[in-house]
């Protein structure tokens, strides 16, 4: 096996164990039987509050910001299973974060009655796998750029067949 191999596959390996740790991660914070917030409501309040009077716009409110916690909390979600999939296939990756989310809120409202199951839950951490699957995509876009060149400078002898620059 060449270098190049052990290296993509190590990655790979890598990516997987990330993503399910991050998914365990996930299901942990979401399926235990309070909120990560429980308790926090009057110190969420005075924040608010504070912000409020420094000039933030009103509509930052608690449902405004669990919402955008939500998004951001699937952002490596999207990103981590469209970096483990094929590219090929990595469009497939929002409609995991779709079914991780469905599954958890489905989860939450038929066996968690501390927990509310919510539609925009499942919207809100869509969102976030679909900007962690754009994410993705970018940054595979710019390796497979980078990777042209590399293999264009091998080709017209500017690097040696390993990808490091040749050396007169």
């Amino acid at each position: 096996m060449s270098r190049a191999t052990h290296a993509g596959a190590f990655r790979v390996r890598f990516v997987a164990v990330l993503t399910v740790l991050y998914v365990g991660f996930v299901l942990l914070v979401t399926l235990t039987p309070t909120t990560v917030d429980n308790g926090l409501d009057p110190y969420i309040d005075r924040l608010l509050a504070k912000l409020w009077t420094r000039g933030v716009p009103a509509f930052v409110d608690y449902g405004f910001i669990e919402f955008t916690a939500n998004i951001a909390f699937f952002v490596p979600v999207g990103f981590l299973l469209a970096l483990l999939l094929p590219l090929r296939t990595c469009w497939i990756a929002p409609f995991g974060g779709l079914l991780l989310s469905a599954a958890v809120e489905t989860a939450q409202g038929l066996f968690l009655p501390g927990r509310v199951a919510s539609i925009a839950d499942v919207v809100a951490n869509t969102s976030g796998a679909i900007v962690g699957f754009v994410a993705a995509l970018a940054v595979r876009l710019l390796i497979l750029h980078r990777d042209a060149l590399v293999i264009h400078d091998v080709l017209e002898g500017r690097r040696a067949s390993n990808g490091l620059p040749v050396r007169d």
